[in-house]
């Protein structure tokens, strides 16, 4: 059994290779700010994930994230430390990883 690859891989690419996540069904830029924060967002784990989305899109207080999730208060505020931690893993392994663009304006000139 053959497997089949669902993109072309150059070897300036190599990154696909290693995170092939990013890549099933669906075109990923990891230029695109959103998709690189919504890919880091979907990575958390599920209780981590539903912390981090009460806080930042509904915007409720840890308080009420503990009595909607039947934890602690400390339990959410150690799980959205968590959370921001490991997006900002996940943001900075694209960022490092991501191929940079072959832009010739901003290429050293050498002293003539």
């Amino acid at each position: 059994m053959r497997l089949r690859m669902p993109w072309l891989l150059v070897t300036r690419q190599w990154w696909r290779w290693r995170h092939p996540y990013l890549w099933r069904g669906r075109i990923f830029n990891p230029h695109n700010t959103q998709q690189v924060m919504s890919y880091a967002v979907l990575r958390l784990r599920q209780a981590t994930r539903d912390v981090f989305l009460l806080n930042h899109i509904q915007a409720l207080d840890y308080a009420l994230i503990a009595r909607h999730l039947g934890i602690s208060a400390a339990e959410v505020e150690a799980r959205l430390a968590d959370a921001l931690c490991e997006i900002s893993r996940t943001i900075d392994l694209i960022e490092r990883a991501r191929p940079h663009p072959n832009n010739p304006a901003n290429a050293e000139h050498p002293n003539v």
